[in-house]
């Protein structure tokens, strides 16, 4: 029996959560997924004109940072590298030659506790697009930072979230195995987890399914670029993708890797309301622990969690960014539909 004919239809519960968001984004391209047991559920709706399909293709932004975080999980597990591994043991001089910066861990990097700013401080120049905002950040730009870089105090200091804290993770990370950000993830991660269509830059038959970006008035709009600090920002998937894994995340197919996901998302840090693992938020709804991420670049929204409790993964994406009172609330406008999917198999 398929989840779809299951009792409890899934696709009512997608079609309910998600009644709001789609009234509220009209032209929105939206996919949903669902596992629950190792058993997937995609859905694709539009409010007005024609569904995605279900395979498009979505730039993922900020969600990437739970695979910087898997990695990083990865390479603890394989005794490659350990949590409280300082930077200085990794970036030779003359990079980060500030004492206080040099002791920050890859923990506290995945953590948000680093003390690293959100942007780093040579991001605006007379060359920045407003439209792609890291689009110009070199590597020459990446190590001008480093090299500047002085923390007013010792880490681990309180939880902020920082786009050049990550964007330092995966530029470490990748040192350590010896190999760019993009092939460490695609060979170490999605390879034996087989995600194909989790690319770092979309190949040429992907980049045909990957949707445009818009505004929350359905504008289009350019999508963000991260080519120094891909760790932060820079993946691309689909719905279908993602399941695979949260699959893995559940314990179902894990390729081996299950322990080390394990280790991504215990809960390590304190943080506004939630606790957070590396590159994982996790919450408690209902009583039980849910592990999550959302993120909101550019013309792009996302969400992904699940709950190992109920044996249950949701993923949303779509081609929308958000309005400007949800910008001003800070609030994630899949955020909520993808809470109210999870809570439907907590009960």
């Amino acid at each position: 029996m398929s989840l779809s004919d299951s009792p409890g239809s899934p696709a009512d519960a997608v079609l309910h959560a998600t009644r709001r968001y789609l009234r509220a984004y009209p032209s929105a391209a939206l996919c949903v997924g669902i596992t629950h047991r190792g058993v997937h559920h995609v859905q694709a709706l539009r409010h007005a004109g024609s569904p995605p399909a279900t395979d498009a293709l979505y730039a993922l932004g900020f969600l990437t940072q739970v695979f910087t975080g898997s990695l990083l999980a990865l390479l603890v597990d394989r005794g490659e590298a350990r949590l409280d591994t300082p930077l200085k043991e990794i970036l030779p001089l003359p990079l980060l030659p500030d004492e206080l910066a040099g002791r920050i861990t890859l923990e506290q990097l995945a953590t948000h506790t680093s003390g690293m700013p959100y942007d780093p401080t040579h991001l605006r120049t007379p060359q920045q697009n407003p439209a792609d905002p890291y689009g110009h950040f070199s590597a020459e730009l990446f190590g001008a930072f480093l090299r500047s870089y002085h923390s007013q105090q010792p880490s681990p200091r309180k939880y902020a979230q920082s786009v050049i804290g990550m964007g330092v993770l995966g530029h470490v990370l990748s040192r350590r195995v010896r190999l760019n950000y993009g092939h460490a993830v695609r060979d170490l991660l999605c390879t034996p987890l087989r995600m194909s269509d989790t690319p770092f830059r979309p190949s040429e038959e992907q980049e045909p399914r990957l949707l445009a970006g818009h505004s929350a008035r359905g504008e289009p709009v350019p999508r963000w670029t991260f080519p120094a600090l891909p760790g932060a920002g820079a993946f691309h998937s689909t719905v279908p993708d993602l399941l695979r894994f949260l699959d893995a995340n559940l314990g179902h197919q894990d390729a081996g890797l299950g322990r080390a996901l394990r280790l991504a998302h215990a809960p390590r840090v304190e943080a506004r309301g939630m606790r957070v693992g590396l590159g994982w938020n996790i919450s408690s709804v209902g009583g039980k622990s849910v592990v999550w991420r959302s993120s909101v670049t550019g013309g792009y929204s996302g969400f992904i969690g699940f709950s190992a409790e109920a044996d249950t993964g949701v993923v949303l994406l779509s081609n929308h960014s958000r309005s400007f009172l949800a910008s001003l609330l800070k609030r994630v406008p899949v955020e909520q539909p993808g809470f109210a999917l999870l809570s439907g198999y907590l009960r």
